[in-house]
């Protein structure tokens, strides 16, 4: 299957309003910093059952999976503010997921968490300097509501049970 990052209903994601620049920062320090340690402290048999549900084997490959699309949604930031008349890139999403899996498969959890925080930290300090213009193109906005806040509501971590 191709898809483009945008090729959804043009409507706001998961019903919500478009979001502004204090909403998305918002996401990423606050809901996403709890995100790993909220993981960890789920008993073992959520964390698995957890995994299971998103379809893997390991957090280690779900982080990479969420940071690989990061960075996918950062590059096409950039290109949509160079050129508004760009169009979304297209990507083979099963591919794409796939090769996010396979580049984490030989490192240890604690690697991969300290590249998804790596990777965290580069899209906040990128929207904090996106300029107020970005967040009247239409294009910038749903692509960072799509990578901040609806992959955030696709894999949010359960409360702890």
């Amino acid at each position: 299957m191709s898809l483009s990052p945008l090729a959804f209903p043009q409507q706001p994601v998961f019903g919500m309003a478009p979001l502004t620049q204090h909403e998305i920062l918002r996401f990423l320090q606050n809901d996403w910093a709890e995100y790993v340690p909220r993981f960890r402290r789920l008993p073992a048999e959520s964390q698995a059952t957890f995994l299971a549900e998103q379809g893997y084997s390991r957090f280690a490959d779900l982080l990479s999976h969420i940071a690989a699309w990061w960075r996918v949604g950062l590059q096409s930031i950039e290109g949509y503010l160079a050129d508004p008349t760009a169009p979304p890139s297209e990507y083979n999403v099963a591919a794409f997921n796939a090769e996010a899996v396979a580049n984490a498969a030989g490192l240890a959890e604690d690697q991969v968490v300290a590249a998804f925080e790596a990777m965290r930290h580069a899209l906040i300090d990128f929207v904090k300097g996106l300029p107020d213009a970005a967040f009247e193109n239409e294009k910038v906005v749903r692509q960072l509501s799509l990578e901040v806040v609806g992959h955030f509501k696709e894999h949010e971590v359960p409360a702890r049970e």
